[in-house]
């Protein structure tokens, strides 16, 4: 696969993480994200949810992604600074995000 493709494939990855933590987010309120990245097979989101996940659970997340995708938001990259990043992440209350920038060291 070419590094064209490979990039567009990683993007499109990354962006269905996004869709897939809001729809976790909209079905399960209180749900924390983690991180969830792009991998060589897809993709995958770690959460702290405060509903123990099931396989009943699956089709309603898909369902909700799929209604997310239709409202066509769009995906826009941007760069932040590692202060900017923690404020806009501890804004949301998501603590992990905000652990997470600051065990990559990045300076502010």
């Amino acid at each position: 696969m070419s590094n064209d493709t490979t990039d567009r494939l990683n993007a499109l990855r990354h962006s269905t993480t996004h869709v897939m933590a809001q729809a976790v987010q909209d079905l399960f309120p209180g749900t924390k994200i983690t991180i969830g990245p792009p991998i060589e097979d897809g993709f995958y989101y770690d959460f702290d949810c405060p509903h123990p996940f099931t396989p009943e659970d699956l089709p309603k997340i898909e369902a909700r992604m799929k209604e997310i995708a239709l409202e066509n938001h769009p995906f826009v990259m941007s760069t932040h600074t590692a202060d900017e990043a923690k404020s806009y992440w501890a804004s949301k209350g998501e603590k992990y995000k905000v652990e997470l920038i600051e065990d990559l060291g990045i300076p502010p």
